[in-house]
């Protein structure tokens, strides 16, 4: 694998579930098993309820995108070779929405309301991250 130069995500032990299920290609978010909230947070309590009780629920992967901008600016010196490059908001099937890229297709061919679908980059060993394609 080559090396990835990229900043990754901190993996805790709230997080570690959801890059556990990226890796064998799931996609998981914590679901509240008080009122069913799922939420894309990595919090101990429910936002909706409060409740600390949850489990890792299973998603279908598939979505929208509900928003995307084309960042210009170079924030980290190891995205330099990709400017402009395009980040989306994806509004999954079940409700959560998520930060992420659209890969498969140019950044001008992403709109709002593109039906997505999860795809899974494993980058390190460790790291396994969750990016979008057009469906």
């Amino acid at each position: 694998m080559p090396a990835y130069d990229k900043p990754l995500p901190p993996i805790d032990e709230l997080s570690r579930p959801f890059w556990d299920a990226a890796r064998a290609g799931e996609l998981r978010l914590p679901g509240c098993k008080a009122c069913q909230h799922l939420r894309s947070q990595f919090e101990r309590w429910c936002p909706r309820c409060g409740s600390d009780q949850f489990d890792w629920v299973r998603l279908s992967g598939r979505g929208t995108v509900w928003s995307h901008v084309a960042f210009h600016r170079m924030y980290f010196k190891s995205f330099e070779d990709d400017l402009p490059y395009g980040v989306a908001l994806v509004e999954l099937e079940e409700g959560p929405r998520l930060i992420s890229n659209i890969v498969g297709v140019p950044r001008e061919a992403v709109d709002i309301g593109t039906p997505v679908e999860a795809v899974f980059d494993a980058v390190t060993s460790e790291v396994t991250l969750v990016k979008f394609r057009p469906r």
